[in-house]
């Protein structure tokens, strides 16, 4: 005979999908994806390319000139031009390796908007030494969803979020705009308002998905063409 009692074992939590380092308990349905990686990923590639090929250089620098000092009878003027060159080397080369290191994997990695029968998530995966940004939407609280354009004859593209609950910035991806940085009129009634840039050709792949799986299609909002 079963035992009528409770059991101690507790319920084990479902992650959360804004939980970068699990995935979610649960399988959410109509999941959609539209990827935000654009040309800047592959030129942070083609520039640590490059600077990996200077740091070459810059070692063959330095072997040139350490030859100059112990294996020839080097001039005065041979050895200034080759410690200057290992200077301007190490500069450009491990120098700029420096820099290209700390934000290559946050420029390369997967990221974009995905929505399904849960919620939408903005996400930068985690990648390296990258430990990923994002925030997760349930669509309770999400009160409009809608296209934004700035500047004139060049506009810049934005998908523009305005939520019920409130976010505090560390909750919101860095890479994430407000309304005051933008020059855009702030809702007094929201409780949180950001921006995400997108390229103008994934504007409107966005905007559907978030029709096709929100439960409430009138969330999205779209503006009059450019004339």
């Amino acid at each position: 005979m079963a035992s009528s009692e409770p059991s101690d074992a507790s319920p084990v939590p479902r992650a959360l999908p804004s939980d970068l380092t699990q995935s979610p308990g649960t399988v959410s349905h109509l999941r959609r994806y539209v990827s935000l990686r654009g040309p800047n990923a592959r030129m942070w590639m083609a520039a640590a390319y490059f600077s990996a090929a200077l740091t070459l250089g810059f070692f063959a620098v330095v072997g040139s000139l350490l030859w100059e000092i112990f294996f020839t009878d080097h001039g005065a003027g041979a050895l200034s031009l080759w410690t200057a060159a290992a200077l301007v080397m190490a500069f450009i080369g491990p120098g700029s390796n420096v820099f290209l290191v700390r934000g290559l994997p946050q420029r390369i990695t997967r990221q974009g908007i995905s929505a399904d029968s849960d919620g939408i998530i903005v996400l930068q995966e985690r990648k390296w030494w990258f430990p990923g940004e994002g925030t997760f939407i349930p669509w309770p609280e999400i009160r409009r969803v809608r296209e934004v354009h700035v500047g004139g004859r060049r506009p810049t593209y934005f998908i523009e979020f305005v939520l019920d609950t409130h976010r505090t910035d560390a909750e919101l991806p860095s890479w994430a705009e407000n309304a005051q940085a933008l020059g855009l009129a702030e809702e007094p009634e929201a409780a949180t308002q950001f921006y995400v840039q997108v390229p103008q050709g994934r504007k409107e792949h966005i905007l559907r998905m978030v029709e096709r799986t929100a439960p409430l299609p009138d969330l999205v909002e779209r503006m009059p063409p450019l004339r």
